[in-house]
Formats: structure tokens, sequence, C-alpha cells
């Protein structure tokens, strides 16, 4: 699993994130990237307006105990996506690496809750972890739909304990 990487972006909207994950598995498909999990988050709106709940609807998952891979690093790059320079970044490495001792399949739900807990309301994020693929070409495909970006490579430790971990 070379060249792994951790995609997180933020949308407006659940539709958005919807089509933008649409189009990345169109891409597995044509086999431009490899897939390798996958989910949208959303915070719903209250009546009021205010953020409600959080939904989390994964489209992907890795074998069991795959997730204890992802926990670190989406917790990284959910403390820099919605949080402050420092407390956000720090706040993702510690709530990243208290996920590590979780077994959980694919990015952990702890984790993609948290994302959407810091979500505003109606706002939703997409997170894939990506092995190989064509960057130039994913991002050209996930170009029109705006959103905020963050790409974070995957260790060769990751990698490696990924391939083991592989059926």
């Amino acid at each position: 699993m070379s060249g792994a990487r951790l995609l997180v972006v933020v949308y407006p909207d659940v539709a958005t994130a919807d089509g933008a994950l649409a189009a990345l598995a169109t891409l597995a498909g044509e086999g431009a990237l490899t897939l390798d999990d996958a989910a949208v988050v959303r915070r719903s709106t209250r009546d009021d307006g205010g953020a409600g709940p959080v939904e989390v609807q994964q489209a992907h998952a890795l074998a069991p105990g795959e997730g204890v891979v992802g926990g670190g690093t989406i917790g990284l790059l959910l403390g820099l996506a919605v949080g402050g320079p420092v407390v956000g970044t720090l706040a993702g490495m510690l709530a990243g690496g208290a996920g590590v001792a979780a077994i959980d399949t694919g990015i952990e739900d702890s984790q993609l809750k948290r994302l959407g807990g810091e979500l505003g309301p109606g706002r939703a994020a997409l997170a894939a972890l990506v092995g190989d693929g064509d960057w130039e070409q994913i991002g050209a495909v996930l170009a029109p739909y705006g959103g905020t970006v963050l790409v974070s490579e995957v260790s060769d430790e990751v990698a490696d304990a990924l391939d083991r971990a592989a059926p």
C-alpha cells in the first residue's frame, strides 16, 4: 500500500460530500485509485437552526483491525481542519492517539464523530483512505465540488501494517 494518503474534505452540505464520494468511487472503479475506506460525516440542523446530531455514513471499510492505523492521522488532520492551529492540532493528535487502543474497521467511527462534532449545522465532510492513485486526476475530479481539502501521507510503518493486515 505504498503512497497511502488520508483525504479529508469539508463541504457546505451533505449533497456535495455525497457527490464527491461518488466521484472518488467512480475513479476507484476505473482503477485510477484504490479506495481503502470512505465515509461521509454530516452535522444536522435543528429546527431552531442550531447544530443537531452527527450522522456517519460508512461507504467502504477495511478489514477488522486496520482502523487502528488511521486514527492518529485523522485526528491530526481534523485538528488542523476544524480546530485552531495549535490547540486543534494537539487535540486532534491526542484524540487520534487515544483511538489506537480501540479496534475498529477502516477510519474509526469515534474520529468520524469527532469530525462531525466540529462541523457547523448542515455541513458535511468526506473522509477517505486512498491507496495508490493518480493525485492529479483525483484533484481534477474533486475540484468542481470545492470544499476545504486536506491530504496527509500515511507513514511507511502504517502502510506496512495495512499490507500485513490485508487478506
